[in-house]
C-alpha cells in the first residue's frame, strides 16, 4: 500500500506540474503583418505577392514549422477560390498556394482564420459605348468561409511553373452544378483528392505532389465536386467556428511526418449563398435597356498558422510514474523470493 500511495502521489504531482508548464516557441513569419482599424479592414496592401503563381518564383510563400517553431502567414483570399459552383472545383489562379516544410514528425494544427475585409470600397461604376455598369455600396458581410487542402511533396520544393496547364476533363454527372456536356475549366483543381490521370491534376503532379493529406472546409458540405468526389466538412480532425469578431475559421489537427507539404487556401462558397462581402452589379445594354444583375464579391484577409500540438506534460509524468511503480513491484517480488 505504501508503494501504491507513493505512486499515486507522484502521478498527481506530475499532473499539477503539467498545468503550469510552458513551451518556448520561435515563430517563422512570411510576409508582413497587416494593420487593422476598428472596422476590421486592412489599411495597407502588405502580403499580396505571388497569388496563384508557382512557389519557386520570387516571392513564393514557403514556411517552416516544427516542434519548437510555429509558422504564421497573412494574405488575402477570394470568397469562391477553394470551391465555386461554376466548376465545382478550386480555382488554381485564385487560391493562395503555400509550401510548409515540417522539420519534426508529430501532431500539428493547421488553421485558416478570416481576420478582416480587404476591399471595403469595392468596384466603381463604369461605362463604354454599348453598356453601363453600376455597383451598389459594398455590403460588409462577414460570412467568408475559409477552407484549405494539403498534399505531400516528394521533394522539398514545389516546382510547377504555371497555374493553367491542366487538361479539360469531362465534368462528373455527380457534380453539384452539373450541366449536360459541361466541362471542368482548365484552371480547376480537385480539393479533396490526390492528383491522378483522370482529374485536373497536371499542375500538382508536375510540381512534385505525391499524395493527398487532408482538408478542412467551413463552407457548405455534402456535395460532389467536378471530378465526382464528395466534399464534406473536412478530414478527421477538422473543425470550424467563429472568432470573437464574427469572422470564421477552420482548422485541421493531424499527424505529419517531417517533410514538405503544399497547401491551397481560399474561400468555400459552392452554393453562392452567404459568401461574404458583396456589391450588387447591374450591367445595362444601352441599345435595348436590357439588364443583367449579379453579385460582385469582395475579398478578406486571412491568417494561416501551423503549430505543433505538444504532448501534455501529465502524459509523460504519468508514464514515468507507472514505469516506476512497475519497477518497485519487480524489486519487491525479487526481495520476497
Amino acid at each position: 500500500m505504501t508503494i501504491l500511495r507513493t505512486t499515486i502521489a507522484t502521478i498527481l504531482a506530475g499532473t499539477a506540474l503539467a498545468g503550469v508548464s510552458t513551451q518556448a516557441s520561435a515563430v517563422s513569419v512570411t510576409g508582413s503583418v497587416e494593420t487593422f482599424n476598428a472596422a476590421h479592414t486592412i489599411t495597407n496592401s502588405a502580403g499580396t505577392v505571388a497569388i496563384g503563381t508557382s512557389l519557386n518564383n520570387a516571392g513564393g510563400h514557403i514556411l517552416t514549422a516544427g516542434a519548437s517553431q510555429s509558422a504564421i502567414y497573412h494574405d488575402y483570399t477570394t470568397v469562391k477560390s477553394w470551391a465555386d459552383m461554376s466548376i465545382d472545383l478550386g480555382w488554381m489562379h485564385n487560391v493562395d498556394w503555400v509550401q510548409v516544410n515540417v522539420t519534426d514528425t508529430g501532431t500539428y494544427k493547421i488553421k485558416s482564420e478570416i481576420l478582416g475585409f480587404r476591399n471595403v470600397a469595392g468596384s466603381a461604376n463604369s461605362s463604354n459605348a454599348t453598356t453601363t455598369t453600376t455597383y451598389t455600396p459594398m455590403v460588409q458581410d462577414k460570412s467568408i468561409h475559409p477552407a484549405f487542402s494539403i498534399w505531400s511533396l516528394a521533394g522539398n520544393t514545389f516546382t510547377s511553373t504555371g497555374s493553367s496547364n491542366n487538361p479539360t476533363t469531362v465534368q462528373s454527372p455527380l457534380a453539384y452544378g452539373y450541366t449536360t456536356g459541361g466541362n471542368n475549366n482548365t484552371m480547376g483543381f480537385n480539393q479533396v483528392a490526390a492528383p491522378n490521370g483522370t482529374n485536373n491534376a497536371s499542375f500538382l503532379t508536375a510540381g512534385g505532389v505525391n499524395g493527398f493529406v487532408g482538408y478542412s472546409n467551413s463552407g457548405t458540405s455534402g456535395w460532389y465536386n467536378g471530378n465526382g468526389d464528395l466534399v464534406g466538412a473536412g478530414s478527421p480532425g477538422a473543425s470550424s467556428g467563429t472568432n470573437a469578431d464574427g469572422f470564421l475559421w477552420t482548422d485541421l489537427t493531424l499527424n505529419l511526418s517531417a517533410g514538405s507539404y503544399l497547401l491551397a487556401i481560399g474561400g468555400s462558397c459552392v452554393d453562392l449563398v452567404n459568401c461574404g462581402p458583396y456589391q450588387t452589379k447591374t450591367v445595362t445594354t444601352l441599345a435595348t435597356g436590357a439588364q443583367v444583375v449579379s453579385k460582385a464579391y469582395g475579398t478578406g484577409w486571412h491568417e494561416l498558422t501551423v503549430t505543433a500540438v505538444p504532448v501534455p506534460g501529465a502524459v509523460w509524468l504519468f508514464g514515468s510514474a507507472l514505469a516506476g511503480f512497475a519497477g518497485m513491484r519487480r524489486r519487491k517480488s525479487a526481495l520476497a523470493a
